[in-house]
């Protein structure tokens, strides 16, 4: 799939279901006219058989050119085919010189019709009720029905469409007769300029639009929008065109807009039957734009009032996706003021009941992921997790059989909520499989992609992969840009990895250029502004600036813990961050509080990576009360699963901390007056392992206090040599 709107077409010409004449249907006129008048009956079956296909298949919109429908005629009667082309160019470009011509053209064409009741063998006439017969009178009727004007228009596009095969055919100089007269007339009134439509195909024109937007998601070509708004000038009771705009708006992030079109739409549908079908979808799509904004008391009055018209239409397929907006809302929602008569656990058990009933398999695997994504948060056994992500993958295959939209939002979503549940859990390389999964999905939606890229790259920074998380999200940069919510996706984890860069490298000055620049993009997002005043933290600890950043991380931690759902495992790396902050600043008795809270929780709600490295602090801690045997231990019994799937900075504090545990077991040995039970070598290994980790973290505060426990020890071994290339490297 396309990541921006596309429209579906297919090489085949059949006539366009319209309910007024267009100069694809003369041309077919014009070719049964010299079908009806042809005395070569070898090739009339050929002939038959192609128009017979393109007059009785409505299917083709928009219509095709001359020169399309000339070549297709040519290839699919082949005998004769260039010679029938070359008569009907003359017919339509020679002949067809003036809207009189066209008049008296359609005139006789329903001289070969058969008169009804009458059959004589001996005359050759079409019968009113076959295929060619019924289309000639379609034709002969619609023509009757042209007024004045729309005849004008009629010519002028039958002009534009013949003129491309113009220059094929030598056309005789035209008069100055009395035919002229009335193409005088319409160019004087620019009748000309303007292009023949009806209501009803304009509506169904719409409607089509609207499908292609739901199923391949970006926005309109400005062309396509340009033809839209004319079209919308010159019938501006057909309404959907606001719906229209409506999407396209809130893809391109423009709100406001939205909300205008929003408004504009729904003023027409309280009157009118149909639309009042679509409002309870647009109040849907308002919903989320309320939700965006984080206006949730007016999305819940938005989305009741989408249950009630819901239940008036009787349309259960809308009430259940109410029903699982609403669930959303609710479990994000901080305050609580709008009460709800079941919990939410039942709410959702009654989602995924009623998308049993009525055997929706798209709305039972959303309320399956959505129930896992509940059993996650609430820290419940991973079993329980699985199951619920295994029933929503074969209930999305089921849909992805079942229905020709393919399921392509719920896969993507399915696919990152796996990738995220294994990247909680600890198992990273399954995390990238199912990251991978959505970016390579032909017909992806675009917000998946980018969440999906954003997570590659996250991976990548965790790796020290910096250049390579810059090159992935710049090669990706062109899918984003045309929707805001994407780009600003996009954006925000692009300023992620610039700012942490700065800040590993201890680059100050870049670091002020980045916050800006990634200020202002997370502004507008709760979520994404507070993954940036978190990153701000980190650069102010390394400032030297520590109760600016203990500040910010007790903020964000109340903020967390306020919220009706907190997301614990941000509770967890902020108390983690200001363990590290307290340790540093030499108070290992104060941090201990948040190294144990960040231990229970990791542990409760079974989040690995927090879990390891609560680990390491707390062994770190231990060094600090002597208890370096206790240290060592700890250590040891994580180090396997550290170097197993975790990330590498989370590798190379291990290794860190190991090679500070064995120092201190060394001392510990001294001071008893006992022989070292480890030898001083031992530390070197971990030591260096380290060093090559922070190296590609580039991480610079980090590599010089391994650089000067390096030198300690190389002094202690009196290896001179490799102390003073330590010291080389420092400097």
């Amino acid at each position: 799939m396309s990541s921006s709107f596309q429209l579906e077409s297919s090489r085949t010409t059949n006539v366009a279901k319209t309910t007024y004449l267009t100069p694809h249907k003369i041309t077919l006129l014009g070719l049964i006219k010299y079908y009806f008048n042809s005395k070569k009956e070898e090739f009339d079956e050929e002939l038959l058989f192609f128009l017979t296909d393109k007059t009785s298949n409505e299917c083709r919109f928009p219509e095709p050119s001359l020169l399309e429908f000339c070549e297709e005629l040519k290839n699919e009667v082949p005998l004769e085919g260039k010679s029938i082309k070359d008569h009907l160019l003359k017919e339509l470009v020679v002949n067809l010189c003036s809207p009189h011509d066209l008049i008296d053209f359609l005139k006789a064409s329903k001289n070969m019709i058969a008169s009804s009741g009458v059959i004589d063998p001996g005359i050759k006439k079409l019968c009113r009720y076959s295929p060619l017969g019924f289309f000639v009178r379609r034709c002969h009727l619609e023509g009757n029905k042209l007024t004045f004007n729309e005849l004008g228009k009629l010519w002028q596009a039958f002009c534009d469409y013949k003129s491309v095969a113009s220059q094929q055919v030598v056309s005789p100089q035209s008069s100055a007769s009395d035919s002229a007269v009335l193409f005088d007339l319409i160019k004087k009134y620019h009748t000309h300029k303007q292009v023949i439509i009806a209501k009803s195909d304009a509506e169904k024109f719409s409607f089509y639009l609207i499908d292609q937007l739901r199923k391949y998601g970006g926005v309109l070509p400005v062309e396509l929008e340009t033809r839209i708004r004319e079209m919308h000038e010159r019938l501006p009771e057909v309404s959907i065109v606001y719906y229209i705009d409506y999407l396209n708006c809130m893809q391109l992030g423009e709100y406001e807009g939205a909300i205008r079109s929003f408004y504009k739409f729904s003023n027409f549908c309280p009157e009118d039957e149909q639309n009042r079908n679509w409002y309870q979808h647009v109040l849907l799509n308002l919903v989320v734009l309320h939700a965006k904004f984080g206006h949730k008391n007016q999305a819940l009055l938005a989305i009741s009032e989408a249950i009630r018209m819901a239940r008036e239409n009787n349309d259960q397929e809308c009430l259940r996706f109410a029903l699982s907006w609403l669930y959303r809302l609710k479990s994000i929602d901080s305050v609580g003021t709008a009460r709800i008569g079941a919990s939410e656990q039942q709410m959702l058990e009654s989602l995924i009941t009623n998308a049993k009933e009525s055997n929706s398999f798209c709305l039972q695997s959303l309320g399956e992921l959505g129930k896992a994504q509940r059993i996650l948060q609430q820290g419940e056994s991973p079993t329980l997790v699985y199951e619920s992500l295994l029933r929503s993958s074969a209930l999305n295959m089921k849909a992805i059989r079942g229905s020709k939209n393919s399921s392509k939002s719920m896969y993507g979503q399915e696919k990152l909520l796996n990738a995220s549940v294994y990247e909680t859990y600890g198992f990273s390389t399954l995390s990238t499989l199912y990251t991978s999964q959505v970016i390579n999905n032909p017909e992806g939606n675009l917000e998946d992609i980018v969440i999906a890229y954003c997570q590659l790259a996250d991976r990548h920074i965790s790796h020290g992969n910096y250049d390579e998380a810059i090159k992935l999200l710049s090669e990706s940069k062109e899918k984003f840009l045309e929707i805001r919510t994407s780009a600003s996706l996009w954006a925000a984890c692009l300023g992620k990895v610039l700012h942490q860069r700065s800040t590993e490298r201890g680059e100050w000055a870049n670091i002020e250029v980045n916050e800006a620049q990634f200020g202002a993009i997370c502004q507008d997002d709760e979520v994404l502004y507070s993954d940036f005043k978190y990153h701000c933290a980190l650069a102010l600890s390394k400032l030297n600036r520590e109760d600016e950043a203990v500040n910010i991380l007790y903020r964000l931690i109340e903020d967390s813990s306020r919220s009706r759902s907190p997301n614990q495992m941000l509770v967890t790396i902020y108390a983690l961050k200001l363990a590290e902050i307290r340790m540093e600043s030499d108070d290992p008795t104060s941090a201990l509080p948040f190294v144990l809270s960040s231990l229970c929780l990791s542990e409760r709600f079974n989040y690995q990576g927090s879990y390891l490295l609560a680990n390491i602090r707390l062994a770190q801690i231990l060094l600090h009360f002597n208890l370096a045997r206790r240290s060592k231990n700890i250590i040891e019994k994580v180090l396997p699963t550290i170097l197993a799937e975790h990330s590498l900075y989370l590798q190379s504090v291990a290794q860190f901390a190991y090679a500070q545990s064995i120092i201190a077991c060394i001392t510990e040995d001294k001071k008893a007056n006992r022989d070292p039970s480890i030898p001083y070598q031992d530390i070197l290994a971990p030591l260096d392992r380290a060093l090559i980790g922070f190296r590609k973290l580039e991480s610079i505060s980090e590599i010089l206090h391994i650089l000067q426990l390096q030198a300690y020890i190389y002094n202690l071994l009196n290896w001179t040599t490799y102390r003073n290339k330590g010291l080389d490297k420092k400097n």
